[in-house]
């Protein structure tokens, strides 16, 4: 690995990529003639279950009373795994990664600014099919990888018999849920036990070889980076946007370091000291350049934030480079800056609303998923 001054670590669907990998693959499930599946929408299939990983991880005691002290968030890709396994061999996953890489505009260029001085790292809880693609789009050496490891060919032996697991998930399970309005009370306890209690079959078998990185999983990759690197936790900028970055993001804020909620939710803005608005991802440009007066930086940004909303060209040359201001003119967007330190509740809803728009706007439906 080449020595460089910086180190910054990346949550890829959100701050780098617009696409849910995972949802995107549900939707695809809709397509097959295999397990019956043409008459459902899968989108909604992938919804129940991604609201079904929030319930674990939101509601204190869930996990204790169902014996899964180990889950994590973003668990919900282990969950539906086995589906995805079953449908798709390796060739179709990497094409379809190919064909869904959306970089949020600006990354490229970004990546290559920062390619310069900065140790470039991605850690997501995606399938290791999508974020080797949409790394190598970006040059980020694959070493520098974090992500969900889904050996296809390998895990395909263990789903020999899997049709009526499927059948009680989506013929059962999942129609309950549509016919109740999409409510998830109504299908918990029936969700509980195919995932928690039902440890004999193929399919649970198979869920449970696959390691997410999400949750604690990402603040141990935040650890092993920084040792790699030999750049302390306190001087990595992380960037996350989502309930999977919460124990990577409130580590490196907890360290001192910058902890950046880009375009977030409710989840990431009480573990972040940062947090970031754009539709752009060079407006990230000024939180690199600024990082040893970060606060200073900050504090003057929303000072004058207003007036550079009514004109761009009123952004003073010493606040940030002019060729950040000629990058702002000519794609003509603001980023939104704010230090989350000592924030009261009503102004940190605030931010998390505008966040949470944005996040909508860029991402699509996907944006609402936790």
């Amino acid at each position: 690995m080449k020595k460089k001054k910086f180190c910054c670590c990346w949550d890829l669907e959100g701050p780098i990529s617009i696409t849910d990998f995972a949802a995107e693959l549900a939707s695809k499930l809709s397509e097959k003639t295999k397990f019956k599946l043409l008459k459902f929408k899968m989108s909604q299939f992938f919804t129940m279950i991604s609201n079904y990983d929030d319930y674990l991880i939101d509601i204190p005691g869930v996990k204790e009373s169902l014996n899964i002290p180990e889950y994590q968030p973003g668990d919900t890709l282990r969950l539906i795994a086995p589906l995805y396994i079953s449908f798709f061999n390796e060739s179709e996953m990497v094409d379809f990664a190919k064909k869904k890489i959306g970089l949020l505009p600006g990354c490229k260029e970004l990546m290559k600014i920062l390619a310069i001085d900065w140790n470039i790292f991605i850690i997501s809880t995606s399938y290791s099919q999508f974020a080797y693609t949409v790394a190598e789009e970006l040059n980020i050496p694959k070493d520098h990888i974090y992500c969900t490891k889904l050996n296809i060919n390998q895990l395909k032996e263990g789903l020999k018999d899997i049709n009526n697991n499927i059948d009680i998930l989506v013929q059962d399970i999942f129609r309950k849920y549509l016919s109740k309005n999409s409510n998830l009370k109504f299908v918990i306890e029936d969700l509980n036990r195919f995932f928690w209690k039902n440890q004999q079959s193929d399919y649970i078998a198979v869920m449970n070889e696959i390691k997410v990185v999400g949750g604690k999983r990402k603040e141990a990759a935040i650890e092993d980076i920084s040792k790699r690197t030999k750049i302390p936790i306190s001087e990595i900028i992380a960037l996350g946007d989502s309930i999977t970055d919460i124990n990577m993001l409130e580590r490196v804020k907890k360290e001192g370091g910058i902890s950046i909620s880009f375009n977030g939710n409710k989840f990431t803005i009480p573990r972040a000291n940062v947090a970031v608005t754009t539709s752009n991802s060079l407006g990230l440009l000024p939180i690199f350049q600024q990082k040893q007066n970060i606060e200073q930086f900050l504090t003057k940004w929303e000072a004058c934030f207003k007036d550079f909303q009514s004109d761009k060209k009123k952004i003073n040359d010493s606040l940030i480079s002019k060729e950040t201001k000629k990058i702002f003119l000519k794609y003509n967007f603001l980023p939104e800056f704010y230090n989350l330190t000592n924030r009261s509740e009503d102004q940190l809803n605030k931010i998390i609303l505008s966040q949470e728009k944005m996040r909508k706007s860029v991402r699509g439906w996907a944006g609402n998923l936790g």
